[in-house]
């Protein structure tokens, strides 16, 4: 594996999303070519053809995050066309997507985890095609020649947002809901429980730890059940979602509990719902951990038309010292959050950034067996 050093400035990367996609965040969703569809600036001769695949967009999300960046691309001269899969129950149509993309004659395919065993598979019979998985962490053994893997260290942003859970409790529990059990998101679980647990030993507190799944990333009805049901047994206050589409029902549970917080993922979740049809959602959002997916596409893209190939047959690690994991520092957050917290979390944000503070990891575990008793171990 090996670092890959963002080529962009984040104040720059803000601006262009923002363009793009809408809102104040860096990774804000915006439109896209609708599935089957693509675009290129106008005027312009195509810089090559890319494919993103992805189960839905409209996640406000991990999904709408990619596309911001596709978008930026396509402004740039790219030809991007986004497919959209649909959600697991189409499953078995996966590699027929990929399929019908590369028989169009798409020379780069960037899609998640997802259908990570199936572009590994499909990459050495179209070594002229190079195939970007993301959001996954593979031993570089493992990729084909044509193939590389981005893999973002959420725990390290879980971990500054697990601080803000423990430092905002009132009841001294605490949760995190998450979509579908998978490495990654024991990474942000595993990431936001050594926040709160590191939080503790340094304010003297016994914050505690709940965590469940809806199994879905498209159940926001099931999700705002489970949440009521964590304040109403748990006395749990503040709640970390990492469910993709079904974390809407973790906003909605949080507006009609007095006292609760929420804390959204992977995009500016406060400006995606401050502008949409139901603003009122923002209200509850304190932060949002962020992971700069789109900003990851942007540099990688950028790199390849420099002519950079280092990047095939490797997996690229992202993490707070690359600017690709954080927090939203907003005008909501630093009037909702005591100052003292705020600077806890930068002071751990830049000791993470060095080096000087390492995070746990799902990673670091044997076994799922050991992962679940760390779990277990915080509620």
């Amino acid at each position: 594996m090996k670092k890959f050093a963002s080529i962009l400035l984040v104040a720059a990367m803000a601006l262009s999303l923002v363009a793009c996609g809408g809102g104040d965040s860096s990774t804000a969703g915006g439109s896209s070519a609708a599935a089957g569809g693509s675009s290129a600036a106008a005027g312009g001769e195509s810089k090559g053809k890319i494919a993103y695949v992805v189960g839905n967009l409209g996640d406000k999300s991990f999904s709408d995050s990619g596309e911001a960046g596709m978008n930026i691309l396509r402004e740039e001269g790219w030809e991007v066309k986004t497919v959209e899969t649909g959600d697991a129950s189409k499953a078995d149509k996966y590699e027929d997507y990929i399929l019908d993309v590369l028989d169009q004659g798409y020379e780069y395919i960037v899609a998640s985890s997802t259908y990570m065993e199936i572009m590994a598979k499909l990459a050495p019979d179209y070594p002229d095609v190079k195939f970007v998985g993301f959001d996954d962490n593979w031993e570089d053994d493992r990729l084909p020649e044509n193939m590389t893997c981005i893999f973002y260290a959420q725990n390290e942003g879980s971990y500054l947002v697990g601080m803000l859970a423990a430092g905002m409790s009132q009841t001294g529990t605490v949760a995190v809901d998450v979509g579908v059990e998978n490495p990654v998101i024991g990474d942000f679980v595993t990431g936001y429980i050594n926040g709160v647990l590191d939080y503790n030993a340094a304010n003297g507190t016994d914050v505690k730890v709940v965590k469940a799944a809806v199994d879905s990333w498209t159940e926001p009805t099931k999700m705002k059940t489970l949440v009521e049901n964590q304040i109403r047994d748990n006395n749990a206050d503040i709640f970390y979602q990492v469910a993709g589409g079904s974390g809407d029902g973790l906003f909605e549970a949080c507006m009609g509990a007095e006292g609760t917080w929420a804390i959204g993922v992977d995009s500016d979740q406060y400006a995606q719902y401050i502008d949409s049809e139901t603003p009122e959602k923002a209200e509850v959002i304190l932060t949002s951990m962020l992971k700069e997916v789109g900003n990851s596409f942007v540099s990688l893209f950028h790199s390849i038309e420099e002519g950079d190939d280092s990047m095939w047959g490797t997996t690229i690690v992202l993490g707070l010292a690359e600017d690709s994991v954080g927090y939203v520092d907003n005008e909501f957050f630093q009037t909702n959050v005591p100052e003292d917290l705020r600077n806890q979390m930068a002071d751990a944000a830049e000791k993470i950034a060095s080096g000087e503070l390492e995070v746990k990891s799902y990673y670091d575990f044997a076994s799922a067996d050991e992962y679940n008793a760390y779990v277990e171990s915080a509620g």
